[in-house]
């Protein structure tokens, strides 16, 4: 018999449940029989529990009418005839009516209260890592920005316009991977290349909580040559729903013929150059099948991919480091309006709490509406967290990630409640 030690709401209970269970336990089973008075009280457990146990016992001693109690228990609902196997086949496996008295058992199996039956799941990526600025040198680089716009595409725009405008390029380089030691520099009339163009655009896209990172761009050759790299930056737009490449240098996006913005794995899958739109005060790029030829191969901060095979060298001899190294550059993009569930408890209720991809999530979104924090010690996991409705039938809900921009692309909960 499965050994199941109840827990008690009483002292008195409690004792009373330790003495039977250690009667079961010991094959005392007169003790155990002793007890059914009081452990019929236990309507916790007198289904489920000590009525089959009692039946046993019965049998166990010769009483007539042994299997009553097991009959009564199934005639309320008991179905876990496994948990007292083989005692309970030893006792009355021989009657007659054992395979229907089991088959009765089985059909208590009530429907479950509630069924999740359909979820998002995120998609199957590298690790994030974005370039951001030091957490104590953010509020240095805030400061000194714009002031970011409603939307995240107004806002990566006119940061894009903003990075682009700082200096006339040059050759020079800081050796520093900070924007606010770059902006020190150029306030004082340094300039510098296309790399510190792409740390202030992307630690700056980061401080106005965009993910971003930076994309070092190099032409087919690159191991050999001259002028065979370019720097960039790569930004998660909410509003767009997709990653978009972003040139500081000269302030320019790429767009395909419907004039949607494009990321740098369209732009390597393209047979002929994009356009490029400028949004900064120099239109740099003239000739775009030349600097198109710079997306022939691409890393990015944390990953880089080469399907026909990574070639870690650059022109000057310098080794090309990467954290992970893929076949293919989907696995280096994950989609960050995706979002997982977790099953909680809320106020005792079964609740869904949604777990963004995106790193700048402030909360959820259930049906269009915000999902308020309210009061208490875990005011801050509530505004991902919702109880289900538990009305009987079939349910179906909208879950998205809130950013400070905004409500991101919703994904379908259903589940059904008996």
């Amino acid at each position: 018999m499965t050994n199941l030690i109840p827990m008690a709401r009483t002292p008195q209970l409690a004792r009373v449940r330790t003495v039977a269970q250690d009667a079961m336990r010991g094959a005392r089973w007169w003790t155990l029989l002793d007890l059914e008075r009081t452990l019929r009280a236990d309507t916790e457990f007198w289904r489920d529990l000590w009525a089959p146990s009692l039946s046993i016992a019965a049998h166990k001693v010769g009483l007539a009418g042994a299997r009553a109690r097991l009959d009564e228990a199934i005639a309320a609902g008991f179905h876990q005839t496994d948990l007292f196997e083989p005692e309970l086949t030893a006792a009355f496996g021989r009657d007659p009516d054992w395979a229907q008295v089991l088959e009765r058992a089985r059909a208590n199996v009530p429907a479950p209260p509630l069924r999740l039956t359909a979820w998002p799941e995120p998609g199957p990526a590298a690790p994030l890592r974005l370039d951001r600025a030091e957490p104590h040198r953010e509020p240095q680089l805030l400061s000194r920005l714009p002031r970011p716009a409603a939307g995240a595409w107004q806002t990566a725009r006119e940061l894009l316009a903003w990075t682009s405008a700082l200096w006339r390029h040059a050759n020079a380089r800081i050796n520093a991977g900070d924007a606010v030691d770059v902006l020190e520099q150029v306030a004082n009339g340094a300039r510098y290349s296309c790399v510190e163009y792409a740390i202030v655009l992307a630690q700056g896209l980061n401080a106005l909580r965009i993910p971003a990172r930076r994309v070092s761009l190099r032409r087919g050759d690159y191991h050999d040559g001259v002028g065979q790299g370019h720097a960039a930056a790569e930004a998660w737009i909410d509003d767009l729903d997709r990653w978009v490449l972003l040139d500081g240098q000269h302030g320019a996006y790429w767009v395909d013929e419907e004039g949607r913005a494009l990321g740098l794995p369209e732009l390597q899958a393209r047979g002929r150059p994009a356009r490029p739109v400028h949004v900064g005060p120099r239109a740099g790029i003239q000739d775009p099948a030349l600097w198109s030829a710079y997306f022939a191969h691409a890393s990015v901060s944390g990953a880089a991919w080469a399907p026909e095979g990574y070639v870690p060298v650059f022109q000057d001899g310098q080794v090309l480091p990467t954290e992970r190294l893929l076949r293919e550059a989907g696995g280096a993009y994950p989609r960050l309006s995706d979002l997982g569930v977790a099953v909680a408890a809320l106020d005792g209720e079964a609740a869904v709490r949604i777990s963004p991809a995106h790193p700048y999530a402030v909360g959820g979104v259930w049906n269009g509406e915000a999902i308020e924090a309210g009061p208490g010690p875990h005011a801050a996991e509530r505004r991902f967290t919702r109880a289900l409705d538990r009305a009987p039938g079939e349910h179906r809900a909208e879950l998205a990630a809130l950013t400070p921009y905004g409500p991101l692309t919703a994904r379908e909960l259903r589940w059904t409640a008996a």
